[in-house]
């Protein structure tokens, strides 16, 4: 029997799974970031150093039985990145070990279509397209960070819903309950005091993002600033993954595209929406939420790339994760 290592890494956390060869969980490990463009080079050595240390210390025998290693990293775009990577994570694994070394979307992909080709819409912080078709050809649209791009993700939606708050306190359009929400957030009694808190802060981004749930909790209580917000988030997604379909799949092949990231967190608003506006159009799509977590997406991705089938019995035990 052999075995496989997945490895899903962002700005934030990495999570590694050590699994056999039928999908169970033999470990895992969660430790720091592993963005090459967003952390050092010593950084980045200590948390792949910290991974294989800890999984071959608690599973010596499991672990020197390990065939293949995928990594899907963000940041890992670029070819002197990937190849970065793979020359640094090449000095802990066992010999003989196949690697492969990809962009942390394919996790998130694979988490949703089990391997199969299809599309994969992530909406965090940011937000991008990202998908591989028949021919193994990769390709996104948007993801262009905070200033030039990425609608319909959190930064856009908060940034949104403090301008509709800050129009309706200028006289320039609908009321609002967004304004007394970002009020009582900031404990502010004055938009100057938001605005400073704001615009002060080393962490404007992360602020402005997390104004999100806000636009969100005043949707559902009927706003209609936040409900025009949160439909065009939806159309900015919707256009995103059909342009991208387009591209990648241009004889309008069958495919999942894949909802991922923390503005699909409440199934009764955004993925309806963006399903009713798939669904409007002659594309061959079908939208769905991933069943699996991102680092089972890699543990999927480097199962194909050892030439093994994705079996049903195999995602059920990948389920079964504790």
């Amino acid at each position: 029997m052999v075995n496989v290592i997945g490895i899903d890494g962002g700005g934030t956390k990495t999570h590694a799974i050590l699994a056999d060869s039928h999908g169970n969980t033999i470990t895992q490990y969660i430790t720091g970031p592993s963005n090459p463009n967003a952390v050092s080079p010593e950084a980045l050595e200590h948390t792949f150093k910290s991974i294989f240390a800890h999984l071959k210390r608690e599973y010596p025998e499991e672990f020197n039985k390990v065939s293949g290693v995928y990594a899907g990293i963000a940041g890992a775009g670029s070819k002197n990145s990937q190849q970065q990577l793979h020359k640094l994570i090449s000095l802990y694994i066992p010999n003989n070990c196949r690697l492969q070394v990809e962009v942390d979307a394919l996790n998130a992909l694979y988490s949703g279509t089990f391997g199969k080709p299809g599309i994969v819409h992530i909406s965090g912080t940011g937000s991008v397209s990202y998908g591989i078709n028949h021919q193994h050809k990769q390709d996104r649209v948007g993801g262009w960070g905070h200033l030039l791009g990425d609608e319909g993700s959190g930064y856009d939606i908060g940034k949104n819903g403090i301008s509709a708050a800050l129009r309706f306190f200028d006289g320039r359009s609908h009321e609002t309950i967004l304004l007394e929400m970002i009020y009582d957030y900031f404990n502010a009694k004055h938009v100057r005091e938001v605005i400073d808190q704001i615009y002060f802060s080393a962490e404007s981004k992360k602020i402005i993002a997390s104004m999100a749930k806000l636009v969100f909790n005043a949707y559902k209580a009927g706003d209609i600033p936040a409900k025009e917000i949160i439909e065009n988030a939806a159309k900015e997604i919707v256009l995103s993954i059909l342009t991208l379909h387009e591209k990648l799949f241009p004889d309008n092949r069958y495919v999942k595209a894949v909802l991922c990231g923390g503005i699909f967190q409440d199934d009764a608003i955004l993925p309806p929406l963006v399903k009713e506006g798939i669904m409007n159009g002659e594309h061959n799509i079908t939208i769905v939420q991933p069943t699996l977590l991102p680092a089972q997406g890699s543990l999927i991705g480097c199962y194909l790339s050892l030439g093994k089938n994705i079996t049903p019995t195999m995602i059920t035990n990948m389920r079964n994760l504790k």
